[in-house]
């Protein structure tokens, strides 16, 4: 039982002899010990350990890099069975503490969010940045399945045993760690409850904040997308399906076209097979190591694979020979094309790529 506090700092060592008096007066108030854990960065950049000594903190050197890695050595380090986590500029009140823990404890959630959205809460930040979180927030609540309000905020008391969990698991280095968590968390636990009290987000007390917004929006877009694939891993199939698909036409194509231009002028058939099977080599080779990521049984699955293209081609020949008279032969071939890939992915994926009807061999 217990409650392991922890902020993360970096060169927040004026902040933080502000706030960890404050801190430890809130949690005096609650019935269950505690610890604070102050991860400073990889080399200390000012005096943070002396500010951490005095006020009795437990002052950890982070492991892994940025503001998620500083993250992941809180996680790493925790001993209680309660894990607070709260921003080290002062913008968070601690306050609110308090508040959180008793949600926390008589309401049997996951999770518990110090919000600025929900009912009651406010933020004091630029109109800009207020802007950006609500727009980022929607499309984050929308990508993860969250109903929580505020899930760009690191005010949150975790269960830690949770957290140690998803802990090896979390990859992103910046403060989209913050939605990543709650996607791994949400992926152990489908019934995730998350709770929320209002709280006020003040501005940071002293220094300058350590955000940079261009690459904050560029990580930001590319981890929706990252975890769009991670929630639905069937739209990443598709994608990498079709992207593979493609490049083996070109593959295809250009070995046929070459071939008939020098060595087998006179056999376009024989050099048209060329280029087929080095479609299929190529299309089946990537879609098992790097789409499905599936191993061993290779011979089984070549078989599967290069059955369901030969049905493939008796689709696409079916087809094209019953419409050929009434659609322009590019347009037909384009759209046969797409529907017979629609065909073979599906085919592939219920057989070729089925762990139940082909499994692994480490399964």
């Amino acid at each position: 039982m217990g409650i392991s506090v922890c902020l993360l700092a970096y060169k927040e060592a004026e902040n933080l002899a502000f706030l960890l008096p404050k801190i430890k007066e809130m949690l005096d108030s609650l019935p269950e010990p505690y610890e604070i854990l102050v991860i400073d960065t990889e080399k200390p950049l000012d005096n943070t350990s002396e500010v951490c000594e005095k006020f009795g903190a437990r002052y950890i050197n982070q492991e892994f890099p940025g503001f998620g890695g500083a993250f992941k050595t809180g996680i790493k380090y925790a001993e209680m069975d309660k894990f607070l986590i709260l921003d080290s500029d002062g913008s968070h009140d601690p306050k609110y503490i308090p508040a959180m823990y008793k949600k926390f404890t008589s309401e049997n959630c996951d999770l518990v969010i110090g919000s600025r959205y929900t009912e009651g809460g406010e933020t004091n930040d630029a109109k800009s940045s207020i802007i950006m979180s609500h727009i980022l927030n929607t499309f984050f609540r929308i990508c993860l399945g969250i109903k929580a309000k505020d899930i760009s905020t690191d005010y949150r008391i975790y269960h830690t045993d949770q957290l140690k969990k998803v802990g090896d698991s979390l990859e992103n280095v910046n403060y989209d760690i913050l939605q990543e968590v709650l996607l791994r968390m949400k992926q152990n636990k489908p019934d995730l409850k998350i709770g929320e009290v209002p709280i006020s987000f003040q501005k940071r007390i002293y220094g300058e904040s350590k955000r940079r917004l261009i690459p904050f929006i560029i990580g930001y877009m590319k981890s929706l997308i990252r975890f769009t694939f991670i929630r639905y891993p069937i739209l990443r199939n598709i994608l990498l399906y079709g992207v593979f698909g493609l490049l083996a036409f070109v593959l295809d194509y250009g070995i046929s076209v070459g071939l008939t231009k020098s060595v087998m002028k006179g056999t376009p058939e024989i050099a048209s097979i060329i280029g087929n099977i080095a479609g299929f080599v190529f299309t089946f080779t990537t879609n098992t190591f790097w789409n499905f990521k599936t191993k061993g049984k290779f011979l089984l699955r070549a078989a599967s694979y290069g059955g369901i293209t030969l049905v493939g081609m008796g689709i696409s020949t079916a087809c094209i020979h019953l419409l050929k008279g009434s659609i322009k032969f590019g347009l037909l071939k384009l759209l046969v094309l797409v529907f017979v890939s629609a065909i073979q992915f599906v085919l592939n994926k219920l057989i070729t790529y089925n762990e139940k009807i082909i499994p692994s061999d480490n399964k």
